[in-house]
């Protein structure tokens, strides 16, 4: 498989590489705020109430799923710090980051969505399935700050643990 990275100049030898720990903490983020969009009626029960929560009981639960996953990302992202190769990289995303970004997701989603921030939850979720689909498609970008569009969204709310680089 040919190398796909730049061959490096005195341009690009000098200019400071994204921390791949950024990206793992910013995929984290993602996935938190994924799963809070995501949030809505469950076809479990026949009932057509919903369990409500606070805001402060969604983002400490969401904080705790996204910090779950910190170790994980963070091996991950060690092993990006090293400057593998392309195939290296689609691994490591692949293997790591995507299972780990769409189980955050699924994890917050179940936790309903606290009233009147729908709107707000539905963009987080909206922006990092967006970060993951890029992923996906290029997994060099987790190299980059990526997740940082839903970060600023979720920092905002109080999912910090999630992305918290970013």
């Amino acid at each position: 498989m040919p190398n796909l990275r730049p061959k490096r100049t005195p341009a690009t030898t000098t200019s400071p590489r994204p921390c791949p720990l950024r990206w793992i903490v910013i995929l984290g983020m993602l996935i938190a705020a994924l799963g809070a969009a995501g949030c809505g009626g469950s076809a479990k029960t026949k009932s057509t109430a919903t369990t409500a929560i606070s805001k402060a009981d969604y983002v400490t639960k969401a904080n705790a799923i996204c910090g779950a996953a910190d170790p994980a990302l963070s091996a991950a992202g060690a092993t990006l710090a090293s400057h593998p190769t392309s195939a290296a990289i689609a691994a490591v995303v692949k293997d790591t980051f995507v299972p780990s970004v769409e189980a955050q997701i699924s994890g917050i989603k179940a936790l309903g969505t606290p009233s009147g921030d729908q709107a707000t939850t539905t963009r987080m979720l909206q922006l990092v399935q967006a970060d993951l689909i890029k992923i996906k498609t290029n997994p060099r970008l987790i190299t980059t700050d990526v997740f940082g569009d839903f970060a600023k969204v979720a920092h905002r709310y109080g999912l910090t643990a999630c992305a918290p680089i970013s």
